[in-house]
């Protein structure tokens, strides 16, 4: 494994001081770009503990996708469309890291199963943290982001 952006990612709690359960490789592209708006490094911490508290163990939150360039989001739109033409990306996405890195696809594991948490359950958990979610994607994911912080 390549040490590339192999950085403990560390965000305050109040209630439970630094936390940190996340990595900066977690929210990079193909070609090593990374990065992470504070907001989605809390909003995701504030998640995660959520769900394990619902499911009563761990459970880990897994980033699919993050930061995109220009290229990743037409390399992406070839394969799903655009959303102006019918498909699945926006040409203005939130992921672009002209935004700061405030969008994030994500699943959650449950520890110990690899049960993926229902789709709608994380949507759920995550609209109480996010600015803007969006979860009926065919594959399971959710689209959480911080657009009123930019």
């Amino acid at each position: 494994m390549s040490r590339r952006n192999d950085v403990r990612l560390w965000t305050w709690l109040e209630d439970a001081g630094y936390v940190s359960h996340f990595r900066l490789y977690e929210f990079e592209n193909q070609a090593g770009l990374a990065m992470v708006h504070p907001g989605v490094l809390r909003a995701l911490e504030l998640v995660r503990r959520e769900l394990c508290l619902a499911k009563g163990r761990d459970v880990r939150i897994r980033i699919t996708d993050a930061v995109r360039t220009q290229e990743d989001l037409e390399r992406l739109a070839r394969r799903l469309g655009w959303t102006d033409e019918g498909g699945a990306v926006s040409r203005d996405s939130r992921h672009l890291a002209k935004y700061g890195g405030i969008a994030v696809d994500l699943v959650a594991v449950v520890s110990g199963t690899d049960e993926l948490v229902d789709q709608g359950e994380l949507g759920a958990v995550c609209r109480k943290y996010f600015d803007w979610v969006k979860d009926d994607y065919g594959d399971g994911h959710v689209h959480a982001d911080m657009r009123q912080q930019i």
